[in-house]
C-alpha cells in the first residue's frame, strides 16, 4: 500500500482533531461539575439520571403532602381537645342543673350558658387550616357548621366524605374530616344522636326544670357523645403517628435516590482533572508530532 502525505496529512488531522474532542469533553465535564450535558454523550447514563431525578421531584412532592397532612391533623386535634372540653363542660352543667334545689334563676343561667356552650362547639368545628375548613368533608371552603335561626340547633352542612393525601407512590391515606362523624352517636336516646338536638333538650330540659331527664338520659347522651368525640380524636392521633413515620421514611428514601443521583450524574472532580491532564499532555505532544509529519514544501528549498 502507497503511502502518500496527503495519507499523513489526513491521519494526523483525524487523529489532532479527536484529541481536541477528547479534551473538549473533559473542560465540559469541569466547568459544568456534570458528568454528561446532552443525551447523545451516554444514552444509558442519561435515561437513568432523568429516571433517578423524577423519582427525587416525586419524593419531594409527597413531602410536601405530608409536611400538609401533618399539619392539618395537628390542627384538627387541637379543635378536638377542645370540643372534648366543651363537652365535658355540658356535662358538669347538666349535673349541676339535675339538682332539684336549684331556684329558676339558677337554672336560666345555666341554660345561657349551653347556648353559649354550643356557639363555642361552632366555631371549634368551623376551625380552618392555611385557608380549609377541616371538618367539613371535601367542602373546604365554606364554613361546615351553622346554628340554625329558627331551631337554634347546631347543624351540619358539609359532605360525608374524608379527604386523602397520597403520602407515596400508590400509597394514600385518609384524613378524617367528616363533621358528622364528630356530632352524630349512635346509641343515645331517640332524638338525640345529634349534638345540636342534644343541647337543644338539654337547654329546653334547664328551662322546664326537668330534673329527671338532665339526670337521666340527657346525662347519658352526652356521656356517649364525649366518648364518640375521644374515639374520633384517637382516629386523628393514629393518622397522625402513620404521618410521622412516613415523613421519616420519605426523608430516608429522599436521601438515597439523592446520592445516587448526585454518583450517576457528578463528576469526580480529581478524578477528572488527571484525565484532562493527561489529554492536554497528548494533545500538545501531537502538535509537536505534527510538525515532524508535514513534510516540506518546494519553497522551503529555494532560497
Amino acid at each position: 500500500m502507497r503511502i502518500t502525505n496527503n495519507t499523513l496529512t489526513g491521519n494526523y488531522l483525524r487523529n489532532l482533531n479527536r484529541n481536541l474532542k477528547a479534551m473538549q469533553k473533559y473542560q465540559n465535564q469541569l466547568s459544568s461539575g456534570k458528568e454528561v450535558s446532552r443525551p447523545s454523550d451516554n444514552p444509558m447514563l442519561v435515561a437513568r439520571i432523568m429516571q433517578l431525578d423524577s423519582n427525587v421531584r416525586m419524593n419531594e412532592q409527597y413531602e410536601k403532602n405530608i409536611g400538609d397532612a401533618l399539619g392539618w391533623t395537628d390542627t384538627a386535634d387541637g379543635a378536638l381537645n377542645v370540643v372534648t372540653s366543651t363537652l365535658q363542660r355540658a356535662r358538669e352543667l347538666i349535673i349541676y342543673g339535675a339538682n332539684g334545689t336549684l331556684s329558676d334563676t339558677d337554672r336560666s343561667a345555666l341554660k345561657d350558658e349551653v347556648d353559649t356552650l354550643q356557639g363555642q362547639l361552632m366555631q371549634v368545628l368551623n376551625t380552618n387550616y392555611d385557608g380549609r375548613y377541616i371538618f367539613g368533608g371535601q367542602k373546604t371552603t365554606e364554613p361546615p357548621f351553622q346554628i340554625d335561626e329558627v331551631s337554634g340547633k347546631l347543624t351540619y352542612s358539609g359532605d360525608n366524605s374524608n379527604i386523602e393525601r397520597e403520602i407515596s407512590k400508590g400509597v394514600n391515606i385518609a384524613i378524617p374530616t367528616d363533621g358528622s362523624g364528630i356530632t352524630v352517636t349512635e346509641g343515645t336516646s331517640l332524638g338525640n344522636e345529634d349534638i345540636g338536638s342534644l343541647f337543644r333538650s338539654i337547654s329546653e330540659a334547664l328551662d322546664s326544670g326537668n330534673t329527671e331527664d338532665l339526670s337521666g338520659k340527657l346525662l347519658g347522651d352526652i356521656d356517649k357523645h364525649l366518648d364518640n368525640t375521644i374515639r374520633f380524636r384517637s382516629k386523628m392521633g393514629a393518622v397522625y403517628n402513620r404521618l410521622e413515620s412516613a415523613k421519616e421514611r420519605n426523608a430516608a428514601e429522599n436521601l438515597s435516590m439523592t446520592e445516587l443521583l448526585s454518583k450517576s450524574e457528578d463528576i469526580d472532580l480529581a478524578e477528572k482533572m488527571m484525565e484532562f491532564s493527561t489529554m492536554r499532555t497528548v494533545y500538545q505532544a501531537s502538535l509537536q508530532t505534527g510538525a515532524q509529519i508535514l513534510q516540506p514544501s518546494l519553497l522551503d528549498y529555494i532560497r
